[in-house]
C-alpha cells in the first residue's frame, strides 16, 4: 500500500528564496581508482549534478593493492620524494589525465580540482580516516573499488575509527549506479541522522531540478501515520530553510515489516538516482553498522547510497 498526498505548495516567500543568491561551496574528496573503468563516483556526479560550478573536488588515489607502489609502500614506513618511489608509471598518470579531463568535460571547472600529489597516492583505508582529519569536506564519494575495500575495512576492528574524528560527515557510496536515473528517495524516521541527511540533501540539491520523495517507512497504524506527517513537517522545516523549493517534494508512507527491503524495492521501482539515508547507529560507532545501511550497502547497486552518520 502506498501513499502520496498530493504536491506540497511552497509560499511565494520560499519561492524567491535563493533567488540571486550565490550558491555555497560544497567540498568533495573522491576516491579514485588508477583503473579509468571504475570511475564511478565521477560518473555519477557528472552525470546527476547540472550546477557544477559550487563544487570544488579533491581526487586522492586509491593505487590497486597489487600494483609496484603499494607492495613498495608495504615495506617501507616513510614516504619518499615522488621521484624516488616506484609506480608513479602509466597507469596512474592515465587514470588521472582522464578523471580530469572527464569532470572538465562536464562542467567542472579545473581551478576548483585538486589532485593529491603521487607522494600522497595511498593504498590503505586508514589513509582516508587521515585525510579527512586533516580537511574539512561536506562528503566523501567512493566507487566500485573503494567500496570493495571499506567492505573490507568494515570486518576489521578498526571500522570504528573512521567517523569517530569527523562525526558528521556523508558518504556518497556508488557500486554500480544507472546513470540515467533521475531524483532522490529520501528515508526518513525521526532521528537526528535522518534529519542531518534531509538537510544535506537540500544543500547537495541547491540549484538542481531533482525531486525528492520523504518516505517514512511504518507499521500500518493511525497513530504511526499521524507521527509521518510530523516527520515530514519537519523534514520541509529542515529543508526549506536551506533554500529548498517545497515544490520539488514528495510524500511516501509505505507500510513495511522490514524496511531495509522496503527501501530497496521503493529505490528499484521509482527507479531512483539516489537513495538518502541516515544511520540511527551509536554515533560513536561506524555509520555502516546500522541494519537499514548496512542492508543497502550491499544490495543496492542501480542507484547510488547517501548516509549520514
Amino acid at each position: 500500500m502506498l501513499t502520496i498526498p498530493d504536491q506540497i505548495v511552497a509560499s511565494s516567500a520560499d519561492e524567491g528564496r535563493i533567488t540571486g543568491e550565490k550558491a555555497a561551496t560544497k567540498r568533495l574528496l573522491f576516491t579514485v581508482s588508477d583503473d579509468p573503468n571504475m570511475f564511478n563516483g565521477l560518473r555519477f556526479l557528472c552525470r546527476f549534478l547540472q550546477n557544477k560550478s559550487r563544487f570544488d573536488l579533491t581526487l586522492l588515489c586509491m593505487a590497486s593493492p597489487d600494483s609496484t607502489y603499494c607492495r613498495w609502500r608495504a615495506g617501507n614506513g616513510q614516504a619518499k620524494p615522488a621521484g624516488e618511489q616506484p609506480g608513479m608509471d602509466s597507469n596512474w598518470s592515465l587514470a588521472r589525465e582522464e578523471a580530469m579531463r572527464m569532470l572538465q568535460w562536464d562542467g567542472f571547472q579545473p581551478g576548483r580540482i585538486q589532485v593529491k600529489s603521487a607522494s600522497s597516492m595511498i593504498c590503505r583505508i586508514e589513509d582516508i580516516e587521515e585525510e579527512i582529519g586533516s580537511e574539512s569536506y561536506d562528503a566523501v564519494v567512493m566507487g566500485r573499488r573503494g567500496l570493495n575495500r571499506l567492505m573490507d575495512f568494515t570486518r576489521k576492528s578498526l571500522s570504528r575509527r573512521l567517523f569517530e574524528r569527523q562525526p558528521e560527515i556523508p558518504m556518497i557510496l556508488c557500486r554500480k549506479p544507472d546513470l540515467n536515473r533521475k531524483n532522490v528517495l529520501l528515508c526518513v524516521d525521526g532521528s537526528e541522522s535522518s534529519y542531518a541527511m534531509a538537510r544535506f540533501v537540500a544543500t547537495m540539491l541547491e540549484g538542481e531540478s531533482h525531486l525528492v520523495t520523504l518516505c517514512n517507512i511504518i507499521k500500518d497504524t493511525s497513530d504511526e501515520r499521524d507521527g509521518s506527517q510530523a516527520i515530514f513537517r519537519r523534514c520541509e522545516e529542515i529543508m526549506s530553510g536551506e533554500g529548498f523549493d517545497a515544490g520539488r517534494l514528495r510524500h511516501m508512507i509505505y507500510p513495511a515489516d522490514f524496511a531495509p527491503r522496503a527501501i530497496l524495492d521503493n529505490a528499484n521501482w521509482g527507479k531512483f538516482a539516489v537513495v538518502a539515508v541516515g544511520s540511527t547507529s551509536n554515533p560513536r560507532k561506524n555509520l555502516l553498522f546500522g541494519s537499514v545501511s548496512s542492508f543497502l550497502f550491499t544490495e543496492l547497486t542501480d542507484s547510488v547510497l547517501w548516509v549520514h552518520p
